[in-house]
């Protein structure tokens, strides 16, 4: 190989290195008590991985070597799901859903982005917990998600505790 070629191809993969660092940085920021995980061998270079029960569920998130992200997270609570959805999306984004997502009930919603791709699907269960699951989606976007998720999280504490 040239030694120009190297010289830039050595460039190149540090940008990319510095970028995974970024993507994972925002991730845990958006989303407290997400950390790093051990990535299986069949996975993405990046997985991370939630656990705090009667909090925000379980899970993982992945990033592959596009930087886009999959992001699985069950036993979530329903009215956390349904405020994150309508304070990101607005009211109705998703098919399945005519009005406010928490007014609707279990069941399963989705909405493919054709513009990146990516696909979420939200399950409000009959047990008052339910399950997220966005795949491929650029790093931003999960984010978003897991911001809206921890505020929607937040603002439900606020309005169980008494003032």
């Amino acid at each position: 190989m040239k030694l120009e070629v190297e010289k830039e191809l050595v460039r190149w993969k540090e940008a990319w290195d510095k970028t995974q660092e970024c993507a994972v940085n925002a991730l845990t920021v958006a989303l407290p008590g997400l950390g790093a995980s051990k990535t299986p061998t069949y996975c993405c270079p990046v997985t991370l991985s939630i656990d705090r029960p009667n909090e925000l569920g379980t899970g993982r998130i992945c990033v592959d070597d596009d930087i886009k992200a999959t992001v699985e997270l069950d036993s979530s609570p329903n009215p956390v799901i349904a405020e994150a959805v309508d304070a990101l999306f607005g009211i109705a984004w998703f098919d399945g859903a005519d009005g406010p997502l928490g007014d609707e009930g279990p069941g399963t919603y989705n909405y493919d982005d054709e513009m990146t791709g990516g696909e979420y699907e939200v399950e409000l269960g009959t047990d008052g917990a339910g399950r997220v699951y966005i795949a491929c989606v650029p790093v931003g976007f999960a984010v978003e998600f897991l911001d809206a998720l921890s505020t929607a999280q937040d603002n439900q504490r606020k309005r169980a505790t008494p003032v």
